[in-house]
């Protein structure tokens, strides 16, 4: 009975747009997961108790969510990433970091936890894990397992363990641009009519005339069932 309730919701979430690989399993019971349309989720593990994911953001199989609120639209993560990796899962500060000091024991130990958030934008590469409590900046690239243990500013592109910036993507003033222009929030199709190629171009043409913002419906899902939501505009 469960697989083919799986089945059925896999489906629904195909229906509205987005991608769920793993199904509802996929989900910790404890997990509300948000997605605009345009979402794919390959067979990703989803452990954070509250995940939006913006529009047309794609994660690859063999992934895992941990302690993340948001990621935003137009995310590029590979295969094996793991993002909001737990930091403080054992004591470091006590005789021993064994559970055994809080397993069946007058003790208790409770790990503080932070969420990350990703930006829209986000190019992160394979393997490559982003810690708990980290912002990465829209625009950022994270290189191939690269471990990010602090904030990353936008358009940065990272690499190593720990992760340090190699360089930006664009010069200061282009950055402050592209940030001001928000992008993520045109429709596609009209974005594709841009030469994509030549940003500052890009720019020329959105600041001469703003273009209307695109709009995605967004649909809830828990390990219950999932649920249409109404038409938004990005948070």
């Amino acid at each position: 009975m469960g697989s083919l309730k799986d089945f059925y919701w896999k489906r629904w979430v195909k229906r509205h747009r987005c991608k769920l690989a793993g199904g509802l399993q996929s989900l910790s019971r404890r997990t509300k997961l948000t997605l605009e349309e345009g979402v794919a989720l390959g067979h990703v593990d989803i452990d954070s108790p509250r995940l939006a994911i913006g529009a047309h953001t794609y994660i690859r199989s063999g992934s895992h969510l941990s302690l993340v609120a948001s990621i935003g639209r137009f995310c590029s993560m590979g295969t094996g990433v793991v993002i909001g990796q737990e930091k403080h899962t054992h004591p470091t500060d006590w005789l021993s970091s064994h559970p055994f000091q809080y397993t069946a024991s007058p003790l208790s130990y409770r790990a503080r936890t932070q969420m990350a958030t990703i930006g829209h934008d986000v190019w992160v590469g394979s393997h490559a894990m982003v810690m708990e409590g980290v912002n990465v900046g829209t625009g950022a690239v994270i290189a191939t397992r690269a471990v990010v243990a602090g904030d990353v500013p936008a358009y940065a592109i990272v690499a190593g363990v720990p992760a340090k910036v190699v360089r930006f993507r664009h010069a200061p003033d282009v950055i402050e641009r592209l940030l001001a222009s928000r992008w993520w929030e045109i429709e596609v199709e009209e974005l594709k009519t841009l030469p994509l190629d030549e940003p500052e171009t890009c720019l020329e043409l959105l600041e001469r005339k703003a273009p209307a913002a695109a709009q995605y419906r967004k649909i809830s899902v828990t390990r219950k069932g999932c649920r249409a939501g109404e038409m938004m505009t990005v948070t």
